[in-house]
């Protein structure tokens, strides 16, 4: 025949462990009812703990993608801005040019049109956000164009240089009216043309790199989310407006000024094409990043509900829970003062 060992110290130390448990509890439901996810989620699982981590992963993977899309979305819009800012110049330089062709009169007219568009194309291409020149490609920490109204910069520097290794004088020289039509047309197609060339263009114009910006829009998806200052667009339209405004056209003969206005005309038509093909190509983009970002949106509202499933609790439910255990742990410290106030010595 076995007997309990019963004592005071016992009855203590049971009342005790009671209350440490029921205290243990409410603190837990405490927490899930003001959080509302489970106190403990590898408790709670168990088994299915590698589903919660699995999933999480995925939805914050996912979730970093939007992230990046935001920011591809910011940088197209940006450099679609920009492109549209130089179509618009170039269009009515372009008008310019046709309305006053026949005019040589009209050259310093003509010379500060192009002077400004030239301002504006090296401002557009130099343009930044959050810190990163959006048309320096992956060179994105460096100023990608340079600015030919420097009399120092490399391309005002190679312009006079080629300018006077053609001509044998500078585009302010008294000898500029000389300069037959033959010899502008030789020069044009010849070593003014190479500045705008690789790797010319690269030694002297452009220190972007021909590599754009590549953003992962989804799980399985990689677009070019940039366009290089490279683009042979840029290129034309440098080499249009250097035409018009810094080959000393004031002082040309009749012939000569027709030639280089001639030519600058096919140039900026070619320009402006080449200049509409990227940013359709930039707008393409903008529609796959904005898909992309409708699908993720989607995927991480499926992962976030099994999450939720999984990890979150019935606050209804815990209530209850919490308002019973709350119950059960006053009653046992009314028990347990009770037992305290119990002495041997009251009954003798």
């Amino acid at each position: 025949m076995k007997t309990t060992f019963i004592s005071t110290f016992m009855l203590a130390d049971s009342s005790r462990r009671n209350i440490l448990s029921q205290s243990t509890l409410v603190n837990k439901l405490g927490v899930e009812l003001s959080s509302g996810r489970k106190f403990d989620i590898g408790l709670d699982l168990g088994a299915r703990t590698g589903e919660s981590v699995s999933v999480r992963s995925e939805f914050n993977f996912l979730n970093g993608i939007k992230d990046t899309n935001a920011l591809a979305e910011s940088r197209l819009a940006v450099s679609q801005a920009a492109m549209d800012d130089m179509l618009t110049d170039a269009q009515a330089f372009m008008a310019t040019l046709v309305a006053l062709k026949e005019d040589p009169t009209t050259a310093d007219i003509v010379k500060a049109d192009a002077e400004g568009n030239m301002g504006l194309l090296v401002s557009r291409l130099n343009s930044q956000q959050n810190g990163y020149f959006i048309f320096g490609g992956i060179n994105s920490a460096n100023i990608p164009f340079a600015d030919y109204s420097d009399p120092t910069s490399p391309n005002k520097v190679a312009a006079d240089a080629a300018y006077l290794a053609e001509f044998g004088f500078d585009q302010s020289n008294p000898g500029v009216p000389g300069i037959t039509a033959a010899a502008m047309t030789t020069y044009l197609s010849g070593n003014f043309d190479a500045m705008f060339q690789s790797p010319n263009w690269e030694a002297s114009w452009s220190t972007a790199s021909d590599t754009p910006l590549s953003s992962r829009i989804s799980a399985s998806e990689t677009v070019a989310t940039s366009a290089s200052a490279n683009e042979t667009a840029f290129r034309e339209l440098a080499k249009a407006y250097t035409m018009m405004s810094d080959l000393g056209n004031e002082a040309l003969s009749d012939e000569a000024y027709k030639v280089v206005v001639d030519t600058a005309i096919q140039t900026l038509g070619s320009a402006m094409n080449n200049l509409t093909s990227v940013m359709g190509k930039m707008g393409t983009v903008q529609e796959q990043v904005k898909l992309a970002g409708e699908r993720l949106d989607v995927q991480t509202n499926i992962l976030n509900t099994r999450i939720n499933d999984l990890e979150l609790v019935d606050k209804e439910e815990t209530s209850v829970r919490l308002t019973t255990a709350l119950t059960q742990l006053e009653t046992t410290y009314a028990v347990t003062s009770r037992m305290q106030g119990l002495s041997l010595l009251n009954f003798i």
